[in-house]
């Protein structure tokens, strides 16, 4: 089956975000955009947390209002102003990841979208402990993005490069553009919204489609990684 997907939004808890930006509003908008899935964003926000808990349960990764099904993620920003994304298998991960990264922010519940004092690398690290899947945030922007500050996917993760599963183009860039890079051939390329209101102007303005077998965090997380015919199309 075929599904669409945003996979980077923002709560209203994120910095310079819509009021409106809660569950009840996201259920409603993706709808009319012809959206199946959303990220939910903003996941180690305990308010967020709440929200999102209203939701029905269809599995530990997947959650449900109305029509619109969501899973678990977040954009975090290292000590090199780089963002990452993140996608949680259950929230338990998410409690974990939070425990470990405490240490290294002072605004996890200030803002949706935390500063963390430690670098790419040791994100992942941290990622690949818990299982949970980390690639760069809209990689080609002049700012906030790896190709900003980094050079290669080796310099901003380190030896834990090979663990990155996916690379979000961002706005300002396509496919064509990112496949001339050598070093991105075997990534999967995401590309979303990232989204600071419901509106349907601004939500899923750029989408996945997604061929999988049902529409649950594992069948996107097996379509991110290529596995079993699954596949970002």
């Amino acid at each position: 089956m075929l599904i669409n997907a945003d996979l980077h939004i923002h709560s209203r808890f994120s910095g310079a975000t819509s009021s409106s930006m809660t569950i009840k509003k996201l259920a409603e908008s993706a709808p009319k955009k012809g959206i199946d899935v959303l990220a939910t964003g903003d996941c180690l926000h305990r308010e967020w947390q709440k929200e999102i808990r209203e939701c029905k349960k269809i599995d530990d990764g997947t959650f449900e209002m109305g029509e619109t099904r969501f899973i678990l993620s977040t954009e975090v920003e290292d000590k090199n102003r780089v963002h990452h994304l993140l996608y949680f298998p259950s929230f338990s991960q998410v409690e974990e990841f939070r425990k470990r990264i405490e240490k290294f922010s002072n605004n996890l519940d200030a803002d949706g979208r935390p500063k963390l004092k430690i670098d790419g690398e040791e994100i992942a690290q941290i990622a690949k402990d818990l299982d949970v899947l980390i690639g760069p945030a809209h990689a080609f922007t002049p700012w906030t993005a790896m190709y900003a500050y980094h050079n290669s996917l080796k310099d901003c993760y380190g030896d834990l490069s090979e663990y990155v599963s996916f690379l979000e183009l961002g706005l300002s860039a396509d496919s064509d553009y990112a496949d001339r890079i050598s070093e991105l051939h075997r990534l999967t390329f995401l590309t979303n919204s990232d989204s600071h209101s419901p509106h349907p102007v601004r939500l899923a303005r750029e989408f996945n489609r997604m061929e999988v077998n049902d529409v649950i965090f594992d069948e996107i997380r097996k379509a991110i990684l290529r596995l079993g015919g699954n596949k970002v199309i």
